[in-house]
């Protein structure tokens, strides 16, 4: 026999983990687990976050005119509250979801009033089209500003 082609070690040995590095793995894991689960908890809505949400709500509404054709509100209701309507309720997305939300935390709508957009998606108001911005200011500072004709949202935190 060639003692060229003979193996040199113990014939079978298996290659994998060892117990130790499971465990640090596991380690690892709960670790980064406990540090990135708070980030997503729905419980702490910063005004900013909620600057944002307000403005994801203006385009929604904009899309949703467009799409249904006919003219669609976003309607504040209170300065804690508001929502899509029709010119009469809130009205449901193709999802089937109530489109009505309230802020959370003690942010309040301190300056804002009630948009329309027609089926276009522009917004208007008194049936016609707006010239100037409208403005949606929030109580500690963040500001969504609604652009005239082209209905562009920009939030500001």
């Amino acid at each position: 026999m060639n003692r060229r082609f003979r193996q040199h070690g113990p014939v079978g040995k298996s290659t994998g983990f060892t117990l130790v590095e499971l465990v640090a793995v596991m380690v690892v894991m709960a670790t980064l687990g406990v540090l990135l689960l708070p980030r997503f908890s729905h419980r702490e809505a910063t005004e900013p976050a909620q600057a944002d949400q307000l403005g994801r709500l203006l385009r929604h509404a904009q899309t949703l005119a467009m799409t249904q054709g006919r003219a669609l509100t976003l309607d504040v209701i209170s300065p804690t509250a508001y929502a899509i309507t029709d010119g009469v309720s809130a009205i449901r997305d193709p999802a089937g979801e109530l489109q009505s939300y309230s802020l959370q935390n003690g942010v309040l709508i301190t300056a804002g009033a009630d948009v329309r957009f027609d089926s276009l998606g522009r917004p208007v108001s008194g049936g016609s089209l707006i010239t100037t911005p409208q403005t949606w200011t929030l109580s500690g500072g963040a500001s969504v500003t609604l652009q005239p004709v082209t209905g562009f949202v920009t939030v500001t935190p």
